[in-house]
């Protein structure tokens, strides 16, 4: 939990000014009382930990398109490289999976303490901050906070809803404690959600975001200010993502459908961004992003695991070979999904780094996800509104499709299937809803159990974790 504020060997294109990265005199850390004498320290710091949240240890390779979308079932595993068959057959003893697996925690922790001490130094020296500024700081460390603490709950515990005593993780909400109280999961969801809500408060009224539509923004560049952090709109939808998780279906969609009705977002629009010059194509749907994380070494990243590599002395095949994914699309190439995000059996959702309208970028909550959630909601309670939001996201996805007249549970998570690609959030959606995996190995769907489910918490952490 040991943390020192580093320069990061990667710099975040900065979210403020093109001044540099930190004017103040370094050795081997920064003096932080300089960095937080000034209001654009903090932003500073802000961005900094965006970008190690982006980075490729966690989501910008790792958990988005790598280890999680493996543990989905997504690729081809006849063809697997051998350094990921272990995750294939989720053997979690293994010890080089439990090595990576120690190293997400660790990396999580690390962030988190990243925010902590932006929200310690607020605390101490947040009046070097103009107040609108000040709120929003606080309130985007409050939220990315949630966001890291949520998902190592959904990686490391159980799933609430058939444990509701469950053994939580470390909630960590101070800078510097070594050995952070060990929460029930219970008690992990109620500390989510106030973070979230206290972001809520502090966002809500003077949000950036409150002024501007980021999808009308002719330069995109420009308009990610807004969607590349934890924004007012991205709390409402971590919020619903957070009680569909819960099995709150009530207040899964309220939050979901306060995000729609916002109408900050739009669901891709075939003439705006796909029937466009290829230089100006948006495969990554970046109208939908409601949150999303920049790193520019995505394209290279995704490259050397999904495409097979040509060298001077040899040629090897992809590390990650796609499953058949056409089956998933029906072999429809007016589904706009498969279309643009596959290439050949390879997924080259993130390999376009020459295309200048667009920063590389990992979705990390988008607009998509809503209407899924809010369909899932709506199942039970309403058929044909559940159908309603289904048939909008399909006539968004599928160049003349024709409505639905009928849906059921299966039809909803096969969207999910499409949807989230390359992206991660998969596998967390077959656990929450305890459902057996398909497997791309063919070898029969994978039962669903904690063994698969559940990755185990550090040797370290067990033996020196406290109880709250």
């Amino acid at each position: 939990m040991k943390y020192r504020l580093l320069i990061w060997s990667m710099l975040f294109f900065t979210l403020s000014s093109c001044k540099k990265w930190l004017e103040v005199d370094l050795i081997n850390q920064v003096d932080e009382n300089k960095l937080f004498a000034k209001e654009q320290g903090f932003t500073d710091a802000l961005a900094g930990a965006y970008n190690q949240v982006a980075s490729a240890n966690l989501y910008g390779q790792k958990l988005s398109f790598e280890m999680l979308d493996v543990l989905a079932q997504y690729y081809n595993y006849n063809s697997i490289a051998e350094q990921y068959k272990q995750y294939r057959d989720y053997n979690y003893k293994d010890a080089t999976v439990r090595a990576e697996i120690d190293g997400i925690w660790a990396d999580m922790y690390e962030a988190i303490a990243a925010v902590n001490n932006i929200v310690r130094w607020e605390q101490k020296n947040g009046d070097v901050m103009r107040p609108h500024i000040r709120k929003q700081i606080l309130g985007e460390a409050l939220a990315l906070r949630a966001y890291l603490h949520f998902d190592l709950m959904r990686m490391f515990c159980e799933d609430i809803k058939f444990n509701h005593d469950a053994k939580g993780i470390p909630y960590n909400k101070q800078f510097g404690v070594s050995l952070p109280p060990v929460y029930t999961l219970a008690e992990c969801y109620q500390l989510v959600q106030e973070d979230l809500e206290k972001s809520w408060e502090l966002l809500n009224e003077g949000d950036p975001i409150n002024l501007t539509t980021p999808y009308i923004s002719l330069n995109k560049n420009i308009a990610d200010k807004d969607v590349a952090r934890m924004n007012k709109y991205a709390v409402r939808a971590l919020m619903a993502r957070v009680a569909l998780t819960k099995g709150d279906k009530a207040a899964a969609l309220k939050y979901a459908t306060a995000v729609i009705d916002a109408k900050k977002f739009r669901l891709l629009d075939f003439k705006a961004s796909v029937d466009v010059d290829e230089s100006k194509r948006d495969i990554l749907f970046s109208d939908e992003h409601i949150f999303s994380l920049r790193n520019k070494t995505l394209p290279d990243l995704s490259r050397a695991l999904h495409y097979d590599v040509t060298t001077g002395t040899g040629y090897s095949f992809a590390k990650l070979p796609l499953g058949d994914a056409s089956g998933n699309y029906g072999s429809n190439p007016d589904d706009a999904r498969y279309a643009l995000w596959y290439d050949v059996g390879k997924l080259g959702k993130y390999t376009r780094g020459d295309v200048k309208e667009y920063t590389p970028k990992i979705p990390m909550i988008k607009l998509s996800e809503m209407y899924l959630i809010a369909a899932e909601a709506t199942y039970e309670s309403d058929r044909t509104r559940s159908l309603q939001f289904i048939n909008d996201l399909r006539r968004s996805r599928i160049r003349n499709v024709s409505d639905w007249f009928y849906i059921t549970r299966d039809n909803i998570f096969e969207e999910a299937i499409r949807e989230f690609t390359g992206e991660g959030q998969l596998f967390f959606a077959y656990k929450r809803l305890n459902r057996a995996i398909r497997n791309n190995s063919g070898t029969g769907d994978i039962t669903p159990s904690n063994g698969i489910f559940v990755f185990p918490i550090p040797e370290k952490e067990i033996e020196t974790g406290n109880r709250h």
